[in-house]
């Protein structure tokens, strides 16, 4: 049963650190902080089919960031086309269609922040050439989009600006899925309203089950499922349970809750591995522990239906259908590899 991660930060730690995702490396203490966490040969190990791996700028909107996106994606690009046990997956279509083919690692990005196309919308078409499979709409600053819960210009008042209410309707047209983890919640519930595609909220955990500002509330959990859409559980005690040492348990409880209010179809995983969390699962040392989730799942009474679902059905569902409803735009909006 193979197991599509919607979050991977590994590609900031090449960026900053020259560190090698071709390599394997040592196993971490348990928890282990920030980073070191997954790469190509323990992802392959783990059992994982394919990774969304972000990509990333400094909080700010200005062209550097865009320069930046293109370097990682650029990156993402050399990488596959240098290493047979892995592929470049392009995009949404290429989501939904890739599923461990040959066994080789399938990779894409996703992009951390609306803010690196600094205000100009013609970029989502661009994304949508580069194979980019989602867009976050705000990473931890306010932008001219959208609004984060957590961060520089935090707050649960403001909701989607009239660009970024453009940009969801953009995203759409050009088959880029509308991520919103780190949204506050009125621009989450305005981006359901708008979007008339499935989304994601790649790697957060329930309010309902502990208060954080990057948790979710259960009226924006059940905006995001109306759309069709998913909710990746995040790997975060921090975030989770307000500890710094916490279980895969916890992040079960999490899953749980998203079952139970909106049913398995919603719920799929986003580990944040290598995002620089303070600490990770207690019981996770790096990407191979993501097998724990898949063995919690079956101890709680999932069936392998609805494990497989959550650990990679759910999300290239909705990568089909956000692909599907922007190949029926007139002209065909969609990208092509």
């Amino acid at each position: 049963m193979g197991i599509l991660d919607l979050h991977v930060d590994s590609i900031i730690q090449q960026r900053l650190f020259g560190y090698d995702l071709r390599k394997k490396h040592r196993r971490g203490i348990g928890g282990q902080p920030l980073f070191w966490h997954a790469d190509i040969p323990r992802m392959l190990e783990a059992d994982y089919s394919g990774a969304c791996l972000g990509i990333h700028y400094w909080p700010v909107e200005r062209e550097g960031g865009w320069r930046e996106l293109k370097k990682q994606v650029a990156y993402l690009d050399a990488l596959c086309a240098e290493d047979d046990r892995v592929e470049r997956v392009w995009g949404a279509a290429e989501w939904a269609a890739s599923k461990t083919r040959s066994g080789r690692l399938g990779l894409g990005p996703g992009v951390e922040g609306a803010h690196m196309l600094n205000a100009k919308i013609e970029r989502v078409r661009e994304l949508a050439e580069m194979g980019v499979g989602y867009l976050t709409l705000t990473h931890f600053s306010a932008n001219s989009a959208a609004t984060p819960s957590m961060g520089r210009g935090a707050n649960e008042r403001d909701g989607l600006t009239a660009f970024g209410r453009r940009l969801v309707e953009e995203l759409n047209r050009f088959g880029v899925v509308v991520d919103l983890a780190h949204v506050n919640n009125p621009c989450v519930l305005d981006a359901c309203e708008v979007s008339q595609a499935p989304v994601m909220c790649t790697h957060t955990g329930a309010k309902g089950v502990f208060e954080h500002p990057r948790n979710i509330s259960d009226r924006a959990i059940d905006a995001i499922a109306k759309t069709g859409g998913v909710m990746g559980v995040i790997f975060a005690p921090r975030y989770l349970s307000g500890r710094w040492r916490a279980t895969s348990e916890v992040a079960l409880d999490h899953l749980d809750y998203f079952v139970q209010r909106v049913g398995v179809e919603h719920v799929a995983l986003g580990s944040d591995y290598d995002g620089w969390l303070p600490t990770i699962l207690a019981d996770h040392h790096d990407c191979r522990d993501i097998q724990t989730m898949i063995e919690g799942m079956r101890r709680r009474g999932y069936d392998d239906d609805a494990i497989e679902k959550i650990s990679e059905g759910n999300a290239r569902r909705v990568f089909a259908e956000v692909a599907r409803r922007a190949s029926e735009e007139p002209g065909h909006a969609g990208a092509t590899a």
